[in-house]
């Protein structure tokens, strides 16, 4: 069976990779978006997101990163509850609680923290991890454990590169504080994924 079956998951998953990683809106839209330019991601404007408060004192790359982080974030949840209900391995459904679990606190830390600035973050997934977790939703078992997990590794690779570029550029101490108190946690995330990969999947290179 080859890696990657479902043609909409890769598709997702190559536009998700094409996006800009670092905070800089006016280099790419939010990783996934269709068709939003680098001012309405940093505002979170388009399909899935809401505007940003024009009182914010954010600079723009730093609502930016806001916006993506809350994406991605969001995007976690949905899928770790799908891996959850639809893995065939225990320890991804758990991996998927996990994900559930901890990116649930990351996302209440972003948005108490957004809001204090005077910002209003995404209230769901872009349109390009949308896409992906529908296109997971229509598997099962073995073949969504495999999807799911190359999904999760190239997802956990973007949001690592994302918050280490605010962590270590960004102009807000408190935005830069957060970003640098949850990468340890996307990495270990990353280093989970790998382990379960090698056993469920059979396929890392």
């Amino acid at each position: 069976m080859r890696f990657i079956r479902s043609g909409t998951v890769a598709a997702a998953l190559i536009s998700l990779a094409a996006c800009s990683t670092g905070p800089e809106p006016e280099l790419a839209p939010v990783a996934g978006t269709t068709g939003a330019t680098g001012a309405q991601a940093a505002a979170g404007t388009g399909a899935s997101g809401v505007g940003t408060a024009p009182t914010s004192a954010l600079t723009v790359a730093d609502q930016a990163f806001l916006t993506q982080a809350a994406y991605g974030g969001l995007a976690e949840v949905a899928l770790g509850q799908l891996a959850m209900q639809r893995a065939a391995s225990p320890d991804v459904r758990a991996f998927g609680q996990r994900m559930v679990e901890e990116h649930s606190r990351a996302n209440a830390e972003l948005v108490v923290l957004a809001e204090a600035k005077g910002m209003t973050p995404p209230t769901a997934p872009d349109e390009g991890r949308q896409a992906v977790v529908a296109a997971l939703a229509a598997l099962e078992g073995a073949e969504f454990d495999r999807q799911y997990l190359q999904q999760q590794l190239a997802e956990h690779q973007l949001a690592v590169a994302l918050y280490d570029a605010e962590a270590s550029g960004g102009t807000d101490p408190d935005v830069r504080t957060f970003a640098s108190r949850w990468t340890p946690a996307l990495r270990d995330h990353a280093g989970h994924i790998v382990t379960l990969m090698a056993p469920a999947v059979g396929m890392v290179r």
